[in-house]
């Protein structure tokens, strides 16, 4: 009896390409046992060897580390005791781990700084070699296994060494048709309906970080910090004209402090230890809190110049009947500025917002300031008692025996009195090869009273283009 003519066909077919079929199977099964096509892989890194120790789930991570899970086919429990890594550039990394493992078990490793941001966002091959022991065996070893990872690194990389629990997104947008001075304190105002609220440690926030794409961490101060908002002052490069440029905003943990007094920090009364993680100084053109040394002020009819405590709190102090303190600088700031403070007055009067021998490259005496005759401004405005978040002074009267936030914006010339008088020129006027004040001092002060100014602090920001501070939006947590 014949077979059907379609079977005869199948079985023609098989005994044909029968051969080849058993083979691509075979190879199949090799690289699957050599991880490439193991389904615990991460989808953008292949692994390839490492016969003894399985490495799955591989991938870069976004602070410039290695990390992979690591297996045990040896039949007993093996301690890894040293891996070492080639980078792409050929470069080594060794690690101790030190770790036990079974094998029904799996151990993750991290290799930190196992790529570099140089190199962010590109395709990497390293290669691995696990070294281990086999405990209580006959022939303990050690033993070698090797092995490739490659794949794609994180286009966002982390500071270096650093985990976060959550990153936002942050996009500063300079509107103004010209370009933010290079540095540039930017306000990062957020309240409790921002992204990313949620993540901020109810401690002040001191597990809060900013930072650029390549990981570079943004020196940053928080002034300000309540159940419902918080500001932030950050020192970025120049914002180019009718452009956005692209920042981080890192969460830690709750329980990290990230607070080191140089590149984060916060305002003299928020820590539980005055100033105690105040890095001010870091972040503008000129700062000063009551540990400022007294030998950096310079003032006019002033009759008591101290440090002192207020309701407990450290000052500086201020008293005559007229009085002019000002802060020292040799680090050039721009011709457009802003001073802010938070002072503190016993008697209701006006104030006077002032530079006092400020000089340029092309000019070494006295520009405008604080004493009597030719070349000085007094700017008469008023204090407030508004939120120092709104970053303003309002139009209110001044509150006397209170603390008050004060700004007196000078803007290339002429002075922009915050809820105060019309716009006033100065005596001089820029030349064209000036872009700085070399040198001087700067300050707030108060006129034709009898009585104490104090001083919290004080500090000096770029003035941003056309008075239009950029606009901040805030990207989806993740």
């Amino acid at each position: 009896m014949s077979l059907p003519l379609r079977s005869q066909s199948a079985l023609e077919y098989m005994m044909t390409y029968g051969w080849a079929i058993l083979v691509i199977v075979i190879v199949a099964a090799v690289l699957y046992s050599l991880g490439i096509f193991s389904p615990s892989s991460s989808l953008s890194t292949t692994v390839t060897g490492f016969a003894n120790t399985p490495v799955s789930s591989a991938a870069f991570t976004n602070n410039g580390g290695l990390a992979f899970s690591v297996g045990d086919l040896v039949g007993y429990p093996i301690e890894i005791t040293n891996v070492t890594e080639i980078t792409a550039s050929g470069s080594k990394i060794t690690i101790l781990p030190n770790i036990t493992v079974s094998p029904s078990q799996t151990k993750v490793i991290i290799i930190p700084k196992a790529f570099s941001s140089s190199t962010q966002g590109s395709h990497e091959s390293v290669s691995l070699t696990i070294t281990y022991t086999e405990p209580g065996q006959v022939f303990p070893g050690p033993y070698t296994s090797t092995g490739t990872v490659s794949g794609t690194t994180p286009t966002l990389f982390f500071p270096t060494n650093q985990t976060f629990a959550a990153v936002s997104k942050l996009t500063i947008t300079n509107s103004q048709t010209t370009a933010t001075p290079s540095p540039f304190q930017q306000m990062i105002n957020i309240t409790s309906t921002s992204p990313g609220w949620a993540y901020i440690s109810q401690d002040f926030g001191q597990n809060v970080e900013f930072f650029y794409p390549n990981g570079t961490v943004i020196p940053s101060w928080l002034e300000n910090y309540t159940s419902s908002h918080a500001l932030w002052w950050v020192k970025v490069g120049s914002i180019p004209a009718s452009s956005s440029i692209t920042i981080y905003m890192g969460f830690a943990s709750s329980s990290t402090n990230l607070f080191n007094n140089k590149t984060t920090g916060e305002a003299t009364q928020l820590s539980s230890t005055y100033a105690g993680y105040d890095n001010g100084a870091n972040v503008f053109y000129v700062y000063f809190n009551a540990n400022t040394s007294l030998s950096s002020f310079t003032q006019y009819d002033v009759s008591t110049l101290s440090q002192t405590t207020l309701n407990g709190e450290p000052v500086i102090s201020f008293s005559a009947n007229s009085a002019y303190g000002w802060a020292g600088f040799s680090n050039p700031i721009p011709l457009s500025f802003i001073i802010d403070g938070w002072i503190y007055t016993t008697q209701t009067t006006s104030m006077v917002g002032f530079v006092g021998q400020a000089q340029t490259s092309s000019d070494s005496g006295y520009l405008f300031g604080g004493g009597t005759g030719a070349g000085d401004t007094y700017v008469s405005i008023t204090m407030s008692n508004s939120d120092a978040l709104t970053g303003l002074a309002d139009t209110g009267p001044e509150n006397e025996n209170s603390w008050e936030y004060v700004q007196v914006s000078y803007n290339d010339g002429d002075i922009i009195i915050s809820g105060g008088n019309a716009p006033q020129s100065f005596s001089y006027t820029a030349s064209a090869s000036d872009t700085t004040y070399t040198s001087g001092y700067v300050g707030i002060g108060e006129s034709g009273f009898s009585g104490y100014n104090y001083y919290r602090y004080m500090f000096v920001r770029a003035y941003p283009p056309n008075g239009v501070m950029p606009s901040v939006t805030f990207g989806s947590v993740s």
